[in-house]
């Protein structure tokens, strides 16, 4: 399952919606994020995904050989804007902010969606996709909105992992 420990994230987009509970209607947002990392985060989705976009670096004629195993080179560099047509429920999604944790915003039942892959020359890969939750308070849902166009860390939890074993932070601070 996909999922990040403290890693850079452009926030691209932050919709305000409403989402429909009964007859009640509960203040939501959509936050669109980015991330790029290794290719090795395609492994999230499916371990055969890094073989399809990258390959092994092709000699160029008349250079040497070379001895590495690094899949690097776009397999197909006239592929543009892939997306995967899954959605994920469930993940925890957390905002890290400044040193202490204390400023963190915690989105928990967050939903997955629209997820685009942009493989990148040189082994790199660009994964964008949709957040929708629910801020716990108004305070959570204004730091989101004023992240609009930053870069930010963020911490992406799938439903079966308990976040307190790995992150560093207890379920106290959030």
């Amino acid at each position: 399952m996909f999922e990040l420990n403290e890693h850079a994230a452009t926030v691209t987009s932050v919709t305000n919606i409403a989402e429909k509970h009964g007859n009640a209607r509960v203040p939501a947002v959509s936050i669109g994020l980015a991330v790029t990392g290794a290719s090795t985060l395609l492994n999230h989705f499916d371990e055969a995904l890094r073989g399809f976009f990258f390959r092994k670096e092709q000699p160029k004629p008349g250079a040497l050989p070379l001895e590495t195993d690094e899949l690097t080179e776009l397999r197909f560099p006239l592929l543009k804007n892939p997306s995967w047509n899954k959605e994920y429920a469930g993940y925890q999604l957390r905002f890290c902010i400044g040193a202490t944790g204390k400023e963190d915003v915690l989105l928990n039942d967050v939903d997955l969606k629209a997820i685009g892959i942009s493989p990148l020359e040189g082994g790199s890969v660009q994964i964008s996709f949709k957040a929708h939750a629910q801020p716990g308070s108004e305070q959570d849902h204004g730091k989101i909105a004023r992240m609009l166009m930053q870069e930010c860390s963020i911490t992406l939890t799938p439903p079966d992992v308990d976040p307190s074993l790995f992150d560093g932070h207890d379920k106290d601070d959030a």
